[in-house]
């Protein structure tokens, strides 16, 4: 009997044994798309199914979790994308014990970082083993586990990196200090292309949290012994993430300062760390090879009318060939209890950042507007980007509205132009320049939600967490079911 099946055994077997002191919970992910494809000369149009089912069953202090995954296009001779994760987790403090698919970050991720980001379909996990205990302030962690690297890019599901890779790791963070966090932690990677006995990779540091009053700060530090593949050989690398903060009543003001050289270790399009990137759109060069950035912002109530946001963010390689600054200014109005009214201008300066472009600048102005008038709400905005890359200059601009009932419905129009395409611009994104829009969701009940999107996206370059991808123009009908029991 294979572990699947043992999954479901137990499940079904708790259930008759003792029905009543079963917690059964869980959710459904059913996503299905159909678009035109202009780029086919034999097919012109596209469509996939995706669905996602989690299960969660608490018996005692016992916990079995399960995940159904399944991903089908439409063409017959390409790769369909099915799995089933599963874990089974005794937990009662102060031990735990979990065996199966998880997630964890050590620290910030400058040394292990396997997470999910589900809205950017992202997901860096491991299966093994994790035991963790909490015991006087403190709490100690031990993993070992293969990695898995799932991203979702050009409209397919690839799985990114060689499961074969064996990970262990340990930290420990503990807060016997009063006002003090200390941790510190170790990863050794094992894999089949190093031949050698010293050819394996070692990630490792420490970190430190302090706060009094509104004041708080916090700094890490990462350092990688690599190895050189096949002939084996040691690399060295380090970084270091300095964050700091100050909130008062109506203001606050934060800092942080990261520099990584030869931290990052995965491989093409994957990291098993993953450093975070001072810019809020989610940018980063190159995700710990050669980085140094640093960010800075303001957030002030002055009073109860309006708030002001202000923000500049930089990263760059040590060079200062390739890099993102990014600077952001917001101001909330509070006109009434039911009337807001919101604008901004976010400037992003990319140097060496997407393919084939040398320097690219964008500035975007923009303005929300949001009234509530009995149980519906209206609102209205306007953004115009202004965009210079190398010697082409253009402008995108787009123009929306939604109306809704709150827990009802909410009903959105969006449309979106470019004044011309460059040529550098076509292969890439076609000659297309006009973006109609239409997205109805609707909650059906409490638990389920169903949304509709009809038209076109323009697609481009888009980023979370430091991890980007490049999104097709899309033309046609997405519809999603989001349901929760």
């Amino acid at each position: 009997m294979n572990l699947k099946n043992s999954f479901v055994l137990i499940a079904v077997s708790f259930a008759l044994l003792s029905g009543q002191n079963i917690r059964l919970s869980g959710a459904n992910y059913g996503e299905y798309w159909v678009w035109v494809d202009e780029q086919l000369d034999t097919l012109n149009y596209k469509e996939h199914i995706e669905d996602k089912l989690k299960l969660s069953l608490m018996y005692g202090d016992i916990i079995l979790r399960g995940v159904f995954f399944l991903w089908n296009p439409s063409l017959p001779n390409q790769d369909r994308l099915q799995y089933v994760d599963y874990s089974a987790q005794y937990k009662k403090d102060p031990v735990g014990i979990l065996y199966g698919r998880y997630y964890t970050t050590f620290g910030r991720g400058l040394v292990l970082n396997a997470f999910l980001d589900e809205d950017f379909k992202n997901d860096n996990s491991l299966f093994g083993t994790k035991a963790e205990v909490n015991y006087y302030k403190s709490q100690l962690t031990l993993l070992t586990g293969k990695p898995r690297s799932i991203f979702f890019e050009e409209n397919t599901y690839k799985i990114k990196n060689d499961t074969t890779d064996q990970i262990r790791g340990i930290d420990f963070e503990t807060k016997m200090i009063p006002r003090t966090t200390l941790g510190g932690r170790y990863v050794r990677i094992n894999r089949t292309t190093d031949i050698t006995p010293k050819a394996f990779t070692e990630l490792f540091g420490g970190s430190i949290g302090f706060g009094i009053g509104p004041f708080e700060s916090y700094v890490e530090y990462g350092r990688q012994w690599g190895s050189y593949p096949v002939v084996g050989g040691r690399r060295k690398g380090e970084g270091i993430l300095f964050t700091a903060g100050f909130a008062l009543t109506g203001l606050g003001i934060s800092f942080q300062y990261m520099n990584y050289d030869s931290i990052g270790f995965g491989g093409a399009g994957y990291r098993y760390n993953t450093p975070p990137t001072p810019i809020k759109s989610g940018i980063a060069v190159n995700q710990g090879i050669d980085e140094r950035g640093f960010g800075v912002s303001v957030n002030a109530t002055p009073t109860d009318l309006f708030n002001v946001e202000a923000a500049y963010n930089e990263i760059k390689t040590h060079d200062k060939d390739a890099g993102v600054i990014e600077i952001i200014g917001k101001v909330t109005s509070y006109v009434s209890y039911d009337f807001e009214v919101v604008a901004g201008t976010e400037r992003l300066i990319k140097d060496e950042i997407e393919a084939d472009i040398g320097r690219k600048t964008e500035t975007k102005p923009y303005a929300e507007v949001t009234y509530n008038f009995g149980p519906f709400f209206i609102e209205a905005g306007y953004e115009h980007n202004f965009i210079s890359s190398d010697t082409s200059d253009y402008y995108e601009h787009a123009g929306s509205f939604s109306i809704g009932k709150p827990e009802l419905f909410v009903l959105t129009l969006r449309y979106e132009r470019r004044n011309r395409v460059p040529e550098w611009l076509i292969p890439k994104l076609g000659e297309e320049t006009n973006w109609p829009l239409a997205e109805l969701s609707l909650d059906l009940t409490h638990r389920h939600n169903l949304r509709i999107r009809v038209g076109g996206e323009k697609g481009g370059l888009v980023c979370s967490g430091g991890v980007c991808r490049f999104e097709e123009p899309f033309k046609g009908v997405k519809v999603v079911l989001t349901s929760i029991f």
